[in-house]
């Protein structure tokens, strides 16, 4: 399914923005029963797929807040969400917060039992698994012919993308649809690495570029140091750059190591899918995961000084201003970076699969969905069902991505039929156009080839394990602590989290 997905972008890479109106016969029931008469054709809710006696406008005046993370896709939908309300009249109210101040206030919100937030972004890690059930099971409404249907859903999501997003330890229940699917790659200054190709193989004996299995962690730590020492400052500063704050940030860095070397945290064979209620076996103290945190030290000791106080948004924005050569960072950061409006190196970036390890690639996985809050009142429950038909639409996953701001890749496969078709049509014409978003979205499909994702552990208690997670790779690498020692210290504090029985 992957490989197919590859297949068409590496093609789609050569074509422009889709404009839906120029593909032909393209019509406002290609993909449900939208009428003519509703005054939908031309809008993003020309092919959705509501009934025909459905009333659109039957919550005018209705206001929803809709708390998501800070992220660019969530951002996105925010410039979006005028369209929807003049259609609908529904007022969506956006807050867009911090990761941390996320899972704090929509855990609060589902513990008060208020339904302050009825359109919950569902983060599988700290919502989704620790508050399934306080959020709304969405069975009811996808199996029910009066209301607006998610077309397609059993097929055109990736498979993957709704188990961890959208479900908890089974497959019964829905409860959110995949809305983005952050993933973190290698981000590389490929003007630097063009213009001291030669003089870096003369020293070193070796091709530097990334993306190759021979460009492993190790090669990684030399060619960053490379670069720091032997690139002028007015070029670059420093050769690599990476989140090692006390922050999920740490956790994810290290995790695409730790993936690379063969390790995990725990074992379970759907843990890192629907999840489960808590860990039986860890593997913290397996030689892997040794190894893995020695190789994180030397990441990070390489790296940019103030790399141990940087989070995902510190070193993106490192990159943008032309401090680092190099960086793991989530995907959906590309278009921004690429925009020549604010960024430094706009047309100078490369992109990648991140750097191997003794096993293979490692690339985290970071996708959320969207969510009903159970306790919003039954009106308010059926408006946001209407959202999330819209805002996890094909049409909309494709604005996200397209947006100048940036965003993630659809988590629809006709989203990319959709880029495929629109090149056909560019073709006809005689176009051809390099968009920005296009120049990495083969190295993200890329990286969620099963021998390439990572995928995090998936349990109810896996806040109280991230805090000792964090915490230990944060001081290990700001106070450079031994790796076994760190190890030992990790177990004993995750054995006291499974005795408790938290």
């Amino acid at each position: 399914m992957f490989r197919q997905v590859a297949a068409i972008l590496m093609v789609a890479v050569f074509c422009t923005s889709c404009i839906w109106n120029e593909v032909p016969g393209r019509s406002a029931t290609t993909d449900g029963d939208t009428p003519d008469g509703m005054g939908l054709v031309g809008t993003s809710f020309e092919d959705l797929e509501i009934p025909e006696d459905y009333d659109i406008r039957q919550f005018e005046g209705m206001t929803l807040n809709f708390i998501v993370e800070n992220n660019l896709a969530a951002n996105i939908l925010s410039h979006e969400n005028e369209e929807f309300s003049r259609i609908t009249g529904i007022n969506i109210k956006i807050r867009p917060v911090d990761y941390d101040t996320l899972a704090r206030k929509v855990n609060l919100d589902f513990i008060a039992q208020e339904g302050e937030y009825p359109l919950v972004y569902v983060d599988p890690y700290q919502t989704l698994n620790r508050f399934y059930t306080h959020l709304e099971i969405l069975n009811p409404y996808m199996g029910n012919p009066s209301l607006p249907q998610i077309s397609g859903y059993a097929v055109d999501f990736f498979e993957v993308q709704k188990e961890v997003c959208g479900q908890f330890l089974n497959n019964s229940n829905i409860y959110a649809i995949p809305f983005d699917s952050t993933t973190m790659i290698l981000y590389y200054r490929k003007d630097i690495f063009e213009e001291y190709r030669d003089r870096f193989m003369e020293e070193m004996g070796y091709d530097w570029t990334p993306g190759t299995r021979e460009f492993t962690w190790e090669r990684y730590c030399e060619v960053s140091a490379w670069i720091s020492q032997k690139v002028p400052d007015n070029q670059v500063v420093y050769g690599s750059g990476h989140m090692a704050q006390e922050h999920n940030s740490v956790f994810c860095d290290f995790s695409n190591i730790l993936a690379a070397y063969g390790g995990d945290y725990f074992t379970g064979e759907h843990i890192q899918t629907v999840g489960q209620l808590t860990f039986h076996a860890t593997r913290v103290m397996e030689e892997e995961f040794v190894q893995a945190l020695e190789m994180y030290k030397k990441v990070v000791a390489a790296s940019a000084p103030d790399s141990i106080r940087w989070n995902w948004t510190d070193s993106a924005n490192a990159f943008l201003n032309g401090e680092i050569a190099m960086m793991p960072n989530w995907d959906e950061n590309a278009t921004h970076l690429e925009n020549t409006a604010h960024s430094k190196v706009a047309g100078k970036i490369g992109y990648a699969l991140l750097p191997y390890g003794d096993s293979r690639s490692g690339n985290i996985y970071g996708g959320s969905g969207i969510g009903i809050n159970k306790y919003a009142t039954e009106a308010e429950k059926q408006a946001a069902w209407l959202y999330i038909v819209w805002a996890t639409s094909k049409e909309m996953q494709l604005r996200i991505l397209q947006h100048p701001e940036g965003g993630s890749l659809p988590t629809r496969h006709s989203a990319y039929d959709a880029l495929e078709l629109q090149m056909d049509v560019d073709s006809r014409k005689g176009e051809e156009r390099r968009d920005a978003y296009l120049k990495y979205v083969p190295v993200v499909v890329a990286a969620w080839e099963p021998e390439n994702i990572y995928l995090r552990p998936k349990i109810a208690n896996f806040y109280e394990v991230e805090q000792v997670l964090t915490e230990a790779l944060h001081r290990m690498v700001a106070q450079d602590l031994d790796s076994r020692s760190v190890s030992a210290s990790i177990y004993e504090a995750l054995e006291r989290i499974r005795g408790s029985g938290r």
